[in-house]
């Protein structure tokens, strides 16, 4: 939140509303100088990937018109995009940061959940919510991650060994995604970089338990509790009474009628994800992989009339969750050439490892020339 700005969230019933102080992230950026001219506009609640919202209007990418934008940080990554702005502040729940960033061909960098403060925003959920950067460039991430942390730029440094997950998060990918993809792994495995490719089957069936259940029923208690922070407790029947996407209001009600996600379901969800983050540690340390690299959509830049294809939906988003899930840094840059529509390669680290993870994609995107 931005003090005097109105939040908005995507959604009517939080548009008069104007918070009386910065969330620290914001805090913290205006203390280096940043000055903050807007707000963006987002898919209604973070409840979409697309961004086409029926109260503020649909986001179109300004790369590709008539294309879709992603989401749900669309406005964001279009901002950056179209070169309104220098870079721009997202949030990213199960890859609301990176998919837009790839879709409109920018950086969109998802932090260890944790490494930026999170008081301040309009929450989904408290285990894979953070803020995130999208910019141009690698080298304006790094610079962005550096000052907000107190810390200086890392040098540049190609990783030694990369992991490319070939059995999920390679799996099912339009052939034109893949072969882009495919000429960025080539370039690097021919400046030295060791490419390991390995089975990670059991990474996505680890997280397609958890990628809506835990998320999904956080979000009741996160967001009313997020409303009596700030002193709106009595709006959260208002805001959801005036929902302007009727799928998100029929997702919303109808686990308010009929608790579509159970309490047991959430609590299955939360001990797959601790599985599931043991077992990404356990992928770094047997192969001895510095990152991992994968296409960050599985699929082309969508057209604006595939916005309501539930296909479209799970093809977006069914990459980038798992380093939500996990709590792992992953940022995705553009690797289109010339006259190709945005695509976007994904490098994924382990917790903890921002500062390396940004060395390694900084020297990437010099080798690749993005």
């Amino acid at each position: 939140m931005c003090r005097d700005l109105p939040p908005g969230a995507g959604t009517p019933g939080l548009a008069d509303f104007h918070p009386a102080q910065d969330a620290p992230l914001v805090a913290r950026l205006r203390a280096l100088g940043a000055q903050p001219i807007g707000k963006n506009n987002m898919h209604e609640l973070s409840f979409g990937v697309t961004s086409v919202n029926a109260h503020w209007g649909t986001v179109e990418n300004p790369r590709h018109p008539g294309f879709l934008a992603g989401g749900s940080s669309g406005g964001s990554a279009a901002a950056v995009a179209a070169g309104a702005v220098a870079f721009s502040v997202g949030t990213d729940t199960g890859g609301s940061v990176r998919i837009p960033a790839a879709l409109c061909g920018v950086c969109g960098f998802r932090p260890t959940t944790g490494r930026y403060p999170r008081d301040g925003i309009v929450p989904v959920s408290h285990t894979k919510d953070t803020p995130g950067f999208i910019a141009a460039r690698v080298e304006d991430i790094a610079l962005l991650d550096a000052a907000v942390m107190g810390e200086s730029v890392a040098a540049p440094q190609l990783p030694a060994r990369i992991g490319i997950p070939e059995r999920f998060l390679w799996q099912g990918i339009d052939a034109s995604v893949a072969q882009t993809c495919q000429r960025a792994v080539t370039m690097l495995e021919q400046q030295g970089v060791e490419i390991v490719r390995f089975d990670d089957a059991h990474l996505g069936d680890m997280n397609a338990s958890v990628q809506f259940p835990v998320p999904f029923y956080e979000f009741f208690v996160d967001f009313p509790r997020f409303l009596l922070s700030e002193g709106l407790e009595w709006r959260f029947s208002h805001i959801l009474s005036q929902l302007s996407d009727s799928q998100v209001s029929k997702i919303l009600h109808t686990q308010l009628s009929q608790c579509t996600v159970s309490w047991d379901d959430y609590m299955a969800g939360l001990c797959t994800i601790g599985d599931l983050r043991a077992a990404w540690q356990e992928t770094f340390a047997h192969y001895q992989l510095d990152a991992l690299l994968y296409p960050t959509v599985s699929c082309a830049v969508p057209p604006l009339s595939a916005a309501c294809d539930h296909a479209v939906f799970e093809q977006l988003v069914r990459n980038t969750d798992m380093a939500s899930s996990v709590g792992a840094p992953s940022l995705t840059l553009p690797v289109a050439r010339a006259g190709e529509f945005a695509t976007g390669l994904s490098l994924d680290g382990l917790p903890g490892y921002d500062r390396r993870l940004l060395q390694h994609a900084s020297a990437i995107a010099a080798v690749l020339r993005c």
